[in-house]
């Protein structure tokens, strides 16, 4: 077994060949293009042509190091997707599950006009909408289609309404969400999938994701954030605002190496989902859990619409939650800048920025959420869902990119966190990750080209006996917006 020592050497040397070569390393997203991004012609209404850089899933049979065509992809037993539902009127709707005969439709969303909204849901399910100005009558109803993701109501299409009674605004988003729709059929007709973003708004994401080329591919990464090993005293330990440094804060009472090398484990490859022991010392999780003490847990809740409202929803997410801020403490940076290192990103990224930080973005808030402490007690869980939800029209369509759970205790029973859709050619039940002390489990909720990766869904199964910590982080591209 090669030694962490030679490791860094190793990972220097190959850095510095690479360079000597004038290759392009994965992580330099000045120069790297995903190998899967295939460029595709796109022909809209009224001579719009174009190209787009189209992201097409590698062959099963390559996730076992074989050629492409000697192995099939099994039917997952789990059969639920994403269903995104388009309003391409100008009043607001309202979307309602139809969840039966004598039972009361179940209140989804809220849609703005020309926007969009969605949820997890299952083939056969049945919707409907109803225009908020009369909700005593259905404009639309849908039943779920398997592997058809996009569900539409536009009333010119039905005759209810005239293009001519649009505004030129209006009219302006409805031509767009039209194109969009078209562009998702030749989308679909390169990848397979249908395109949840809208076109053209949504860009690539700025930054390039660890390859997951095959199961049990291994990369490393090494951060000058070593770990805590014991608690600084508490007058040591304080609120501060985040900047950037030159040194780690609290070296004495860290590992003394000043370098930390860990590896990441691809359990999946489509989604991506890699697993990284030990990313979180004991000392660290003594911390949150510390923290934890003082804090008040609220009922989770889940966000669909594109109106910015959030509702519980006792079926789907039954945790409890609360929120820890960066500056909370070193302890808290030095996790946010492990997490930058993980993903290689600039720690700036995952914070307020100066004027002179990262020029590039268009703004300079942080990209990354405060870190979610959650607490599933016996019988809680979260059901299959995703990260992501429909944005709004604005510029560059922000959306998380990218999820990491830390696992805070171990011991459980039941409380794993599945994936239930993965993509592989042996096993049609879930992909499921069992809870250990500091392990962190990184999966990208968007795929390379901008669209977001219908098979990152996953769930929190019910704890059956104990309880289950656990800190999530999120990250947003190409700015947080929620």
């Amino acid at each position: 077994m090669m030694i962490p020592s030679l490791l860094f050497l190793l990972a220097i040397a190959q850095h510095a060949f690479a360079e000597e070569l004038g290759t392009c390393e994965w992580n330099d997203q000045s120069c790297y293009q995903d190998p899967h991004l295939k460029e595709i012609k796109v022909t809209l209404e009224e001579n719009k042509n174009d190209t787009f850089l189209a992201y097409v899933t590698p062959d099963v049979s390559t996730f076992y190091q074989e050629n492409p065509g000697s192995r099939t992809s099994v039917e997952p037993q789990f059969s639920g997707q994403f269903g995104k539902f388009i309003n391409m009127s100008p009043y607001t709707l309202r979307v309602y599950w139809y969840p039966g005969p004598n039972r009361d439709d179940v209140y989804i969303a809220e849609i703005a006009p020309f926007n969009s909204a969605a949820t997890a849901t299952f083939p056969g399910h049945r919707f409907n909408a109803k225009a908020k100005y009369d909700l005593s009558k259905n404009v639309e109803e849908w039943t779920v289609v398997k592997d058809q993701l996009l569900y539409v109501h536009d009333p010119i299409e039905k005759g209810s309404i005239q293009v001519s009674d649009l505004k030129e605004d209006e009219l302006g988003l409805y031509t767009l969400q039209k194109d969009s729709l078209q562009f998702s059929e030749q989308y679909k007709i390169a990848t397979g999938r249908d395109y949840l973003s809208t076109y053209p708004l949504r860009p690539r994401p700025l930054h390039p994701q660890w390859p997951a080329d095959y199961f049990g591919q291994v990369h490393h990464f090494i951060t000058r954030e070593t770990h805590f090993t014991q608690l600084p005293p508490e007058e040591e330990l304080q609120r501060f605002k985040p900047e950037a440094k030159h040194e780690p804060m609290l070296q004495s009472y860290r590992e003394k190496d000043e370098l930390l090398n860990m590896t990441l484990k691809v359990l999946s490859c489509a989604p991506r989902v890699f697993e990284i022991q030990n990313f979180l010392s004991k000392a660290e999780i003594d911390h949150i859990m510390k923290l934890a003490t003082g804090m008040t847990l609220h009922e989770s809740s889940t966000k669909a619409g594109t109106q910015g409202e959030s509702r519980k929803d006792s079926s789907t997410r039954t945790s409890r939650n609360s929120w820890v801020q960066r500056g909370q403490s070193q302890i808290i940076d030095a996790i946010y800048r492990r997490a930058a290192d993980l993903m290689q990103l600039d720690e700036a990224y995952l914070r307020v920025r100066k004027e002179d930080e990262m020029p590039y973005l268009s703004s300079k808030t942080s990209n990354a959420e405060q870190l979610q402490l959650v607490h599933y007690d016996i019988g809680q869980q979260y059901t299959a869902h995703h990260d992501f939800s429909m944005p709004s029209l604005g510029v560059g369509q922000p959306m998380r990119f990218a999820t990491i759970l830390f696992y805070l205790n171990e011991g459980m029973e039941g409380g794993e966190t599945t994936f239930p859709r993965w993509k592989n050619a042996e096993d049609p039940s879930e992909l499921t990750v069992v809870p250990e002390v500091g392990k962190a489990i990184l999966f990208y909720d968007l795929l390379p080209d901008g669209n977001p990766d219908d098979l990152s869904q996953h769930s929190a199964k019910p704890v059956r006996k104990g309880e289950k910590w656990l800190i999530n982080l999120w990250t947003w591209d190409p700015r947080f917006k929620y």
